[in-house]
């Protein structure tokens, strides 16, 4: 289950991506929508699961929305290192402070969904059942962005910003909204992650989790919303796999996988089902092609 909270925060980064923009800083807002999960279960007492997903996705919304006009201004690896240099202040905070339960973290409480407090198994498949639904609705929402005008702007923006501000679009404004766009999802699988989990700690906020969602879309490329899922699955395989057979040379497994797979799939797993589309419709038109043919013959 831990995968869709993944996957969420790492169709994020493909959509920054999508403007030339690699962010190392997905974990703060990943981090801040597990911290709400916990935070609010501990001092408000909101135990619904569905109402925490929405807080963590709002409040990582917000914050971006504070820092957006600050980071837009930036490309290429300044924007990766200032997205990253902010992701460990939070870290280097939350560890020290008492209020985010410091390195130990915070415990997530038992949650409910709309009232209904389901305990053993039925906490187990009501989770899932949320973890599922969450991910379609937030990858719909992720999906219908990418096909709109503004997504279109945004794809536009790594092949040339001039000529899209000659045109009298913003591309500052656009590289906020997308920043935006992608701390809500980061939010919204950081509250997934905590209600799973039922802990959260500063890790979150740590580089190597921003570094989990890349190296996820480099794992299943950029083709659709859906090759983040496929990546983020791949990856959890990989890492179980990988850790009962390799327990001490885990990371030097998944270091050789990547290789692989940079090296015979550049566009990553997820570009594998797009070929297998096109090799599927070019095989239908041939059919119907030498179906026509054989009805040609067969006239008078």
């Amino acid at each position: 289950m831990l995968a869709f909270a993944a996957a969420l925060a790492s169709v994020g980064v493909m959509i920054l991506l999508r403007a030339g923009l690699l962010s190392f800083g997905q974990g703060l807002f990943y981090f801040l929508g597990a911290y709400s999960a916990a935070l609010l279960n501990k001092h408000v007492g909101l135990t619904d699961a569905v109402a925490t997903v929405l807080v963590g996705a709002v409040c990582a919304g917000l914050v971006a929305l504070v820092l957006g006009p600050f980071i837009s201004r930036y490309r290429g690896i300044f924007f990766s290192m200032l997205t990253l240099a902010i992701s460990m202040v939070v870290y280097g905070i939350a560890v020290k402070m008492s209020f985010f339960g410091g390195s130990d973290g915070l415990n997530v409480g038992q949650t409910s969904f709309f009232g209904y407090r389901p305990r053993g198994p039925d906490l187990q498949m009501a989770t899932f059942l949320l973890c599922i639904w969450t991910s379609c609705l937030f990858g719909s929402g992720a999906h219908f962005f990418l096909r709109s005008r503004l997504g279109k702007i945004i794809q536009a923006i790594e092949d040339n910003e001039v000529r899209l501000e000659y045109l009298g679009r913003s591309v500052r404004n656009s590289v906020h909204i997308a920043y935006v766009v992608a701390a809500v999802l980061a939010g919204a699988g950081g509250a997934l992650a905590g209600i799973t989990a039922r802990h959260v700690d500063p890790g979150f906020a740590y580089w190597t989790t921003a570094g989990d969602f890349v190296f996820i879309v480099l794992l299943s490329g950029q083709a659709s919303v859906l090759s983040p899922f496929v990546g983020a699955f791949a990856l959890e395989v990989l890492r179980t796999f990988a850790s009962a057979l390799f327990p001490d040379e885990w990371q030097l497994a998944l270091g050789s996988v990547m290789l692989l797979i940079v090296l015979f799939l550049p566009n990553g797993l997820g570009h594998v089902f797009v070929m297998i589309s096109h090799a599927l419709k070019a095989r239908g038109e041939t059919t119907e092609r030498e179906k026509h043919a054989m009805q040609e013959m067969m006239k008078p």
